[in-house]
């Protein structure tokens, strides 16, 4: 069985991926189609596309397997099978929200679609955290990237196995991601990645710390914690612990009086720490994260100010 699929962009000149079984193809008008799709800037690539406002496209249709996984994220739907769990991961991969057609819709069905077609805002650290192996093809001596769809399927690979879905309670967070990647104020992303913080603490210590015990734990202690926890700090100390409690006070005052402090370096601050959100989950998914933003030095620097 085949099913359209919105929005999915592959790597420049490839023809197709198989994502655990599910083989994605471009649509024959895929170059029209991907031009459909919004874009902020004039880029020239394997394609010229111009900038443009963008709307939602069908891009690929997936071969959908006779017999098909369960899916393994916490979907509130109990029949969601794997083909859910990848797109939920496309799209955070690629910045775009990445959905299929449902078998029933038809094209005179009444209905529409919800999803949201802009670009996401963030997510770009993820992807270029996936490294670039290139396959040469005949028709194409420049080849294509075929370490997307190869990182991609060791990801997914990862996030079944039993002891990831057991250490991080079946990956709810990748949906907390979704959610905070999308274009958005910055004061709703950065809420929404601070929560991301706050429940990857409560679940790496539920253990042996009582619900109560994690509630009274200082929102600081908690950003501490998982900084070193995935190494973005060998330690910290008592000068990085007071910048780190200014974060803390950035995040108290937004959500007690609707908006930061003040813009500038404020500002900076929030938008350093959603990217440390990003380098956090790609350390969550077995990546390298990509310092092509320079967040390590961003860190580095807003630490630095207490010294």
């Amino acid at each position: 069985m085949k099913r359209s699929v919105y929005n999915l962009e592959f790597p420049s000149r490839c023809p197709e991926m198989t994502l655990f079984g599910y083989r994605f193809t471009r649509v024959d008008n895929y170059q029209e189609q991907i031009c459909r799709l919004q874009h902020l800037g004039t880029i020239y690539s394997e394609f010229k596309i111009t900038a443009n406002t963008g709307t939602h496209a069908i891009t690929a249709c997936v071969e959908v397997p006779e017999h098909e996984e369960r899916a393994v994220l916490e979907w509130a739907d109990n029949y969601a099978s794997a083909l859910n769990d990848i797109l939920l991961l496309l799209s955070i991969f690629t910045q775009r929200e990445v959905f299929v057609v449902e078998p029933q819709v038809t094209e005179d069905a009444e209905g529409v679609i919800t999803a949201d077609p802009r670009v996401y805002y963030r997510g770009g650290i993820l992807r270029c955290s996936i490294p670039f192996k290139e396959r040469s093809i005949e028709s194409e001596p420049r080849g294509y990237d075929i370490g997307f769809e190869e990182g991609f399927n060791r990801t997914y690979t990862l996030i079944r196995s039993e002891e990831w879905q057991r250490k991080y309670r079946h990956g709810y967070f990748l949906f907390l991601a979704r959610m905070a990647f999308r274009r958005q104020p910055l004061e709703a992303a950065f809420v929404q990645c601070w929560t991301i913080w706050e429940h990857l603490f409560a679940i790496l210590n539920q253990s042996w710390l009582s619900s109560k015990q994690i509630r009274r734990i200082s929102a600081a202690e908690k950003i501490s914690y998982i900084l070193v926890e995935y190494a973005l700090r060998d330690e910290i100390n008592e000068a990085d612990r007071g910048r780190i409690e200014a974060l803390a006070n950035i995040r108290n005052r937004l959500l007690h009086f609707g908006r930061f402090p003040d813009r500038g370096a404020v500002h900076d601050d929030a938008i350093l720490f959603t990217r440390l959100t990003e380098f956090v989950i790609a350390k969550i998914l077995d990546l390298a994260p990509s310092n092509v933003l320079n967040t390590m030095e961003g860190l580095e620097e807003f630490l630095s100010k207490a010294r």
